[in-house]
């Protein structure tokens, strides 16, 4: 998509990589084609190190936001990070957050979407909780996640997929988004008690530019998938045919 050569992201994958790094996170990391649905990314893995991973760790991701005739939580935003096969109904979350049945959880806007997650679209994945642009936003992570050896997540861009443990993963949260994301039994229908967080604050100008990127460091293919989570170290690939993002 054209709209992937002119984005500027708060955040960009090697930035995003070189933060899993400094954070000692272990993780993987593959190249493949775009890959903007679940279905197009099962077929893009297939034959790589992530295999095995096709239905059984992979993620979809749903931008949120509370209506204005929401109630106590109106204009807040939540991003829902659920395996592929777990169903979410936007109503019956509306319900166990306390949302009106009159104004249930609607997907955010496209201007929304690219203020505060900074990120074409078939990419969002959670590591988008390190923008500033994002201090605002609640995630919401599927408990499954928890019972599965791995996780896959675009990192920024959809060319991309890193690897992570969920143990890995709440150790990212713990430094990027303390107290902005909790794991939730996505087919219950229980009240749901979110972290105590500031309300939303009015909306500032985002500061022009930010940090300076980190050094690109060279290609890392991953061929196999070690069982020992300690080596999943893999330092950022080099930008895809030298695309700055």
């Amino acid at each position: 998509s054209s709209d992937l050569f002119h984005w500027h992201m708060a955040l960009s994958k090697d930035g995003l990589l070189g933060k899993l790094t400094e954070w000692k996170i272990a993780h993987q990391t593959i190249e493949h084609a775009l890959s903007p649905t679940c279905e197009i990314h099962s077929q893009n893995i297939k034959g790589t190190a992530f295999e095995s991973f096709i239905g059984n760790g992979q993620a979809k991701n749903l931008f949120f936001k509370v209506p204005s005739g929401g109630g106590p939580l109106k204009n807040r935003l939540f991003l829902v990070c659920a395996l592929v096969e777990t169903a979410v109904d936007n109503k019956v979350l509306s319900a166990r957050l306390g949302i009106k049945p009159s104004a249930p959880l609607r997907f955010a806007a496209d201007d929304v979407f690219d203020d505060v997650l900074q990120i074409p679209k078939g990419s969002v994945n959670p590591f988008v909780m390190a923008q500033a642009s994002c201090n605002e936003v609640t995630l919401l992570l599927d408990k499954k996640f928890l019972d599965c050896k791995g996780l896959l997540f675009h990192p920024m861009q959809s060319d991309f997929t890193t690897l992570l443990s969920p143990d890995q993963l709440t150790a990212f949260l713990e430094k990027a988004a303390p107290g902005r994301y909790m794991y939730v039994d996505l087919a219950s229908e229980e009240k749901i008690d979110l972290p105590t967080v500031a309300a939303p604050a009015p909306s500032q100008s985002k500061p022009k530019g930010g940090k300076a990127e980190q050094k690109e460091q060279p290609a890392i293919v991953a061929s196999t998938v070690s069982d020992d989570v300690s080596t999943w170290h893999s330092a950022p690939y080099k930008t895809a045919m030298g695309w700055t993002l």
